[in-house]
């Protein structure tokens, strides 16, 4: 039994251009979605559908008190805790329009203890952070705040880069009320 080239070649060149055909339909589905897409978050009541569409913006901020089920915190949200209790982030989502300029995004947690606006205490993470128009999930802040009594707040500045100049571009923030 001899075999011919257009008996191979055929159903061979059939296949490639449906492969081909399989793979670009793939790859537009996972990459086809448009950057105003992208940064948009999917609740109504988040901070980025509350600002405008050149700012970098928090989507989503979850902590954990104690050992306890991480759970999502709000901005402005006021959270009633023990003193001895701990405070540890556990993901914070930051999301970049399409039409904002950025060369470069930090993210710094800082707690004011009792209304005292101090910039020592602060939650920092090694990250890199994308730049690329969407939203970004960072989760690798490696301290803790074991929390004293009194009235605190936790401020989560943006701060974006344009050239040399950084730009605190929005502030998260919530409250701590630890009594006794």
């Amino acid at each position: 039994m001899r075999v011919s080239t257009d008996n191979v070649l055929m159903p061979l060149t059939v296949a490639i251009i449906g492969l081909i055909g399989v793979l670009g339909a793939a790859w537009i589905a996972v990459n086809g979605k448009t950057n105003t897409q992208a940064h948009i978050s999917p609740t109504s009541d988040s901070e980025c559908n509350q600002t405008s569409a050149t700012k970098v913006c928090i989507s989503h901020l979850t902590v954990q008190f104690n050992s306890n089920e991480p759970q999502q915190v709000k901005n402005r949200d006021r959270i009633p805790l023990k003193a001895g209790d701990t405070l540890r982030l556990s993901n914070l989502t930051y999301c970049i329009p399409s039409k904002a300029p950025v060369n470069r995004v930090e993210v710094k947690v800082y707690l004011f203890s009792n209304g005292v606006e101090s910039y020592k205490n602060g939650l920092f993470t090694p990250s890199n952070f994308p730049i690329n128009a969407a939203c970004h999930n960072i989760g690798n802040f490696q301290q803790t705040w074991k929390l004293e009594p009194g009235q605190h707040r936790v401020s989560i500045p943006i701060i974006k880069s344009v050239g040399t100049n950084r730009i605190i571009e929005s502030s998260f923030y919530f409250n701590l009320d630890v009594g006794q």
